[in-house]
């Protein structure tokens, strides 16, 4: 009968407590015996063959089933369906195509998209962030990404790194949430301008909607017209509800891995009645909420004049005091009950990144069920029509967040500007 592991470990002389202080002939009669107890154990297993008992390893743990499976998972190849949906953005196309190489001292633009494709994928910069300058903390957290990926760790954006980064780093909205039931429930929500620029945007997305090939609800033709009965029971919507809230409906039906989808818009605008209640109602229960128009000084979504609190939908204290007529007494976020379900947002206004920090503090929200795209930067309204609509194309068509940003960057973006007008937040957990 073989000795057993504890059998033999319990007889063994005591470890050397002080290396320096011990003889070698101390020492070597301890290692013998850990010696003996593992092959003595490695011999009841290939005896017993049953035995679920496993030699005892004092040097290292072995890895846990968790670690193994996340080591074959970035250590293998990419697969072509990775390859085809990741995002690479154009100031590395030339890394990607194998044409350059970043390494450090680098600047740039390019540099700056490294940086900020290392920290979604979860590799932190966090003394001096995108700043577009390869120093060594970019080195640093770069060199980690090739470790983790099983890449030599040479410090250097390669083709092959570039490749491992453009999949980890490509981030995606929660589309198996969105469309889980068949449906994608969006609302778009048109501000207040005082120049009147509000009624031109809502013909403009009317007409994009047109073109995009959805069909506007009439509740007032459901009742005789069967195919419009049959879209509002695809939409969910009762038409005598419609009629009563006062909103444009829109709907379409898209294909989303190979599964129909039924595309629900709601339309508010200054012209809604209560458009800042239903903008309310829209923001605690739409699966997706578009917003364009006038930021407020970072105050909120706003569906009449500045100068009249009525029609602000409060998210937070303005950075300006004094420009904006408030409501006193609990912002309206404050007062919305919020669906715990996941919900995406895009704000189209100027600084909407003001947005951020009261949306972060929503009771049962988090970056689990909530994902932001925000301004940092003035906007105009010339692109609003523009903004809302790549957002709603891109979502139906089950885009990559980097690239509904890059476009969003490139429709806004000033001759000359290298400034960052977009902020994604939330869909690093994604």
């Amino acid at each position: 009968m073989s000795i057993s592991t504890d059998t033999a470990v319990k007889s063994a002389p005591p470890p050397p407590s002080n290396r320096g202080a011990d003889s070698p002939d101390q020492v070597q009669k301890f290692n013998d015996a850990v010696g003996r107890s593992t092959s003595s154990n490695n011999g009841s297993q290939q005896s017993q063959g049953s035995s679920a008992s496993a030699p005892i390893m004092l040097a290292r743990r072995p890895p846990s089933p968790a670690q193994t499976a996340q080591q074959a998972l970035t250590c293998a190849p990419p697969t072509a369906q990775q390859k085809a949906r990741a995002f690479v953005d154009p100031a590395l196309r030339d890394v990607a195509a194998g044409k350059k190489e970043l390494a450090k001292s680098a600047k740039g633009t390019d540099v700056g998209k490294m940086q900020e494709a290392l920290q979604t994928a979860g590799y932190k910069l966090p003394k001096y962030g995108a700043d577009g300058k390869f120093g060594d903390e970019t080195a640093k957290a770069l060199k980690k990404f090739q470790t983790d990926h099983c890449l030599k760790d040479t410090g250097r954006l390669d083709k092959q790194t570039m490749e491992q980064l453009s999949i980890a780093s490509t981030k995606f909205p929660e589309y198996g949430k969105l469309f889980a039931d068949g449906k994608l429930n969006t609302t778009i929500g048109v501000g207040f301008d005082e120049g009147n620029s509000h009624k031109d945007q809502t013909k403009e997305v009317i007409a994009g909607l047109s073109k995009r090939g959805y069909t506007e609800l009439d509740p007032n033709t459901a009742a005789t017209d069967k195919a419009m009965a049959e879209r509002f029971k695809a939409a969910g919507i009762d038409p005598a509800a419609a009629k009563a809230d006062g909103l444009q409906y829109f709907t379409k039906t898209f294909k989303h891995d190979g599964k129909d989808v039924t595309s629900v818009v709601k339309l508010i605008t200054p012209d809604t009645p209560q458009a800042k209640d239903k903008f309310a109602k829209a923001m605690g229960e739409s699966e997706m909420v578009i917003y364009s128009g006038h930021g407020r000084y970072g105050s909120g979504p706003d569906f009449d004049p500045i100068t009249s609190a009525k029609g602000n939908f409060v998210i937070g204290k303005p950075y300006e005091a004094g420009h904006v007529a408030l409501n006193k007494g609990q912002t309206d976020l404050q007062k919305t009950a919020m669906t715990k379900d996941y919900q995406l947002m895009l704000f189209d206004a100027c600084t909407t990144n003001y947005y951020l920090d009261d949306l972060r503090r929503v009771p049962g929200k988090d970056s689990k069920n909530l994902d932001l795209v925000v301004s940092t930067g003035t906007l105009s309204w010339s692109t609003g029509t523009t903004d809302v609509l790549r957002m709603l194309d891109g979502v139906t068509a089950g885009e990559s967040i980097n690239q509904i940003k890059s476009d969003l960057e490139d429709i806004n973006r000033k001759p000359g500007s290298k400034g960052q007008l977009w902020k994604v937040d939330g869909f690093n957990d994604n």
